[in-house]
């Protein structure tokens, strides 16, 4: 266990998003980082036709330090956007502890998880408080 290794993982889609296009539908995509390495940064396609329920099925990979992800240090974050004619409008984020995503075997041979995280809403500035995320995790 330690040093670097790979993070690979695909970012599906999301449901009943919060519409912040009063008028128009949304083109919606996600741009996600790992939190200390945003050279690291991604982003999905924007979906023209899902509205508040796009599909993405992107896959990405991330380099990570594995001991910093075990010892809870690093997250996932996942910043879901719409296309904007004035500038592109942040509909909500989500934050991913990276351990959970890694807890299981440390052979090298990690199962395949599917999680799922409600986004908090990214519109009126809100901020998530800490543990929101464990409270409020989806069972798929």
């Amino acid at each position: 266990m330690g040093g670097e290794t790979s993070l690979e993982l695909t970012i599906i889609s999301a449901k009943d998003l919060y519409n912040v296009n009063i008028f128009a539908k949304m083109n919606v995509y996600a741009v996600v980082y790992i939190t200390g390495n945003q050279d690291q940064k991604q982003k999905t396609h924007a979906d023209e036709d899902g509205d508040s329920n796009p599909t993405w099925n992107h896959r990405m990979k991330f380099t990570i330090d594995e001991s910093a992800a075990l010892q809870n240090r690093l997250t996932l974050v996942v910043k879901i956007k719409a296309v904007g004619m004035f500038g592109d409008k942040d509909v909500g984020e989500v934050h991913v502890p990276v351990k959970e995503l890694l807890d299981g075997d440390y052979t090298g041979t990690r199962p395949l998880q599917f999680v799922c995280y409600q986004p908090a809403p990214g519109y009126g500035g809100y901020t998530p408080q800490p543990g929101y995320w464990e409270e409020r995790r989806a069972a798929c």
